[in-house]
């Protein structure tokens, strides 16, 4: 007998076929009803049909592994980086919290969403280093790939007892993890997973927008409803998304950097609610929004000029702007790291001269 929910089933038929979870529960419905048995008991045959093993036991997963709307899974995973809680307005007129945190294992990274209570009952407890199992988590597609969303099921243990814990590697080594340290001279215009090393000397603008809580896509306002619609989840209370433009000089050349949401808000050092008042006010005096965020970069964040900092990201071309570099996260040059850097180049260019 297959130890297995039929979740699990499920889980495991979407991550080796590909199928949504809709599909899989549509074909599992229609072998119960053809063949006069229970969904779960469906589920193994479905399994079976397309080839899918189900070994007894739990399947230790990956967040490499996570695909978008998977459910009763468990991540072990180490913190990253935390970002400060904030507000937003619930549909029902009420304040809630959110609270964003980086994870990582030996595969990748995700986002760790707490929501309301969640944010009370963890965030204070976790620090970056921490080992982490989160437990039964909602797994969601988010703008930069799979999110970890806590519910009222969610468990989260830290310093867990799991084989798991062994493969994560410690936090001093996982910032370079899957990027490659370039020059920007050396970029062609597709680069993905680049690391780049700078000084900020150029601010063009810093925008916010309305975006979903959950998602962070953009949301429009609505006149009929009298609500902001998200295409994804239907009406919603928005919370605002910063975003920062700026040039960054490594002495090689110059690019366009665009920083979005919680990095974004970290750089310039206030919340995406004040410097969306910030943009309030000089609209009221006139302003398009393209102005005030071009006048707000340049008159009240240019103490960023200067500034020297790493930023880690995709390269992409676009047709007016030229090369840019998308950055998904960014953070003070750590010098000791940059010695080790420096240390490591130093030793492949003496082992390519037959040296050491």
């Amino acid at each position: 007998m297959v130890g297995l929910t039929k979740e699990q089933i499920i889980n495991r038929i979407i991550r080796h076929r590909g199928l949504s979870k809709e599909e899989i529960e549509e074909r599992i419905a229609e072998l119960a009803k053809t063949h006069g048995i229970s969904e779960h008991a469906a589920a193994v045959m479905l399994a079976e049909e397309l080839g899918v093993k189900l070994e007894e036991g739990e399947e230790l997963l990956h967040i490499a592994d996570l695909v978008p709307g998977m459910s009763n899974v468990n991540i072990v995973a180490r913190v990253l980086r935390k970002f400060p809680p904030r507000e937003y307005k619930k549909r029902d007129g009420s304040t809630g919290r959110v609270a964003n945190l980086i994870i990582y294992d030996s595969t990748g990274q995700a986002r760790l969403v707490l929501w309301d209570n969640f944010v009370s009952k963890y965030y204070d407890e976790l620090s970056p280093g921490d080992v982490i199992k989160v437990i039964d988590p909602l797994v969601k597609e988010g703008l930069r790939g799979v999110e970890l969303h806590a519910n009222y099921r969610t468990r989260i243990i830290k310093d867990p007892e799991d084989p798991r814990v062994e493969e994560i590697p410690p936090i001093e080594e996982v910032r370079t993890y899957n990027y490659r340290r370039m020059k920007i001279k050396d970029l062609e215009g597709s680069e993905r997973f680049v690391e780049l090393r700078g000084t900020i000397a150029r601010l063009y603008r810093v925008i916010t927008y309305d975006s979903c809580p959950e998602c962070r896509r953009k949301v429009d306002y609505d006149p009929a409803s009298e609500s902001w619609v998200c295409p994804e989840h239907g009406p919603v209370k928005p919370v605002k998304m910063v975003v920062l433009d700026f040039g960054l000089d490594d002495s090689t050349g110059y690019i366009r950097v665009t920083l979005f949401g919680d990095d974004a808000s970290e750089l310039l050092g206030e919340n995406p609610e004040e410097i969306d008042e910030r943009l309030k006010k000089l609209i009221e005096e006139g302003l398009t929004m393209r102005e005030a965020g071009r006048k707000l970069a340049e008159e009240t964040y240019y103490p960023l000029l200067g500034r020297e900092i790493i930023v880690r990201g995709n390269v992409t071309e676009d047709k007016f702007l030229g090369t840019l570099l998308k950055a998904r996260t960014w953070e003070d040059v750590d010098e000791r790291r940059e010695i080790e850097l420096a240390r490591r180049e130093l030793r492949e260019v003496l082992r390519a001269f037959g040296g050491e």
